[in-house]
């Protein structure tokens, strides 16, 4: 792609979002539309929020699952009789 090209999509692109701007936020019935679509905006970001949290979780849960099975892997390596356990 030239950059004529990309300068003319650009232009384009910009034109497009300042229109729709400007229907949303300066026309009666972009606002009405704007008053429709907040809650389902607002509602996809809270969902959005649980995901992440739900993958933090998940990521914290392989981190704990790593260290047991270092540990495991650890003691495993542990002559057997050392005297370090306490069995």
């Amino acid at each position: 792609m030239s950059e004529q090209s990309r300068v003319m999509a650009g232009t384009m692109v910009g034109g497009l979002v300042g229109a729709l701007a400007g229907y949303l936020f300066f026309t009666e019935r972009g606002r009405a539309l704007r008053a429709r679509i907040e809650p389902a905006v607002d509602d996809l970001r809270r969902e959005f929020g649980r995901f992440r949290a739900t993958i933090e979780k998940a990521g914290d849960l392989a981190n704990d699952g790593m260290r047991m099975v270092h540990e495991f892997n650890t003691a495993r390596a542990q002559p057997f009789g050392d005297s370090r356990t306490s069995h």
